[in-house]
């Protein structure tokens, strides 16, 4: 991705506003693809629509959404100029694992805090979901990896960062994208200010670094493997919670 030489104040209002409306609209796209695909998941899924493999087809049709409008976007704009994935080598894994380690010690280091100051964190609905149901946490580790990581670093580093970069410079980029990604999430965060407050900073650390690495390495695969292991980390651990082998 290659910086405009002059950028100007026209062009960073453009792309501001571009990046407003893609994300506004990948969100209202994936809204009405659910409730359009609704009547088919729940025929097919009958009697299973009372379990959670109802919830979990519904966040594949959202993603799977997203990542259409998202598509649509970069042809519009110019992939090249946006997104580039390729297959990482020994270093590119190294920092998705390093990555990886960094975000839940980040949350692990919020959430510590937040106890000190008595302060409750706060819970996504996707989390909360599958209490008492291991195979749910089971089959959203699968649905992180394959899903909900490449998705949304598609629509937040590709789309969002990738085009701010152009006039308004790497890290006003990466800030605006992870201010953008901590707001599309705070409606599924169950709580007051608090719980808003404690999943806004946990947004900011993976939003940051997975900004960074894809600044860093100008390869959106390793943003999207890092931010599906860190899912799938803590979708894992709350699977072994579930079946007693974490207290």
């Amino acid at each position: 991705m290659e910086q405009s030489a002059a950028p100007t104040a026209g062009s960073r209002l453009q792309h501001l506003g571009e990046v407003l409306l893609v994300v506004f609209g990948a969100y209202l796209v994936a809204s009405l693809a659910v409730q359009a695909l609704n009547p088919l998941v729940t025929q097919h899924l009958v009697p299973l629509t009372a379990t959670n493999i109802f919830s979990i087809a519904q966040y594949i049709i959202m993603f799977g959404a997203i990542v259409v409008v998202i598509a649509w976007y970069v042809r519009f704009i110019g992939t090249e100029r946006l997104i580039r994935a390729v297959v990482p080598g020994r270093h590119g894994v190294a920092l998705i694992v390093g990555g990886t380690v960094v975000l839940l010690a980040g949350q692990y280091a919020i959430n510590q805090l937040l106890q000190w100051a008595n302060a409750s964190p706060g819970a996504n609905q996707a989390v909360l979901a599958g209490s008492g149901d291991p195979t749910y946490f089971l089959a959203m580790i699968v649905v992180s990896l394959l899903v909900v990581g490449p998705a949304e670093e598609l629509l937040f580093r590709g789309a969002v960062q990738g085009r701010l970069r152009e006039s308004w410079g790497p890290w006003p980029a990466i800030i605006a994208a992870t201010v953008l990604f901590g707001l599309v999430h705070i409606p599924a965060v169950t709580g007051g200010f608090e719980a808003q407050l404690s999943y806004a900073l946990v947004a900011g650390v993976l939003g940051v670094v997975l900004g960074y690495l894809y600044e860093y390495t100008n390869n959106l695969v390793v943003p999207a493997v890092t931010h599906g292991c860190y899912n799938a980390s803590l979708f894992g651990l709350l699977y072994l919670g579930e079946i007693g082998v974490l207290g």
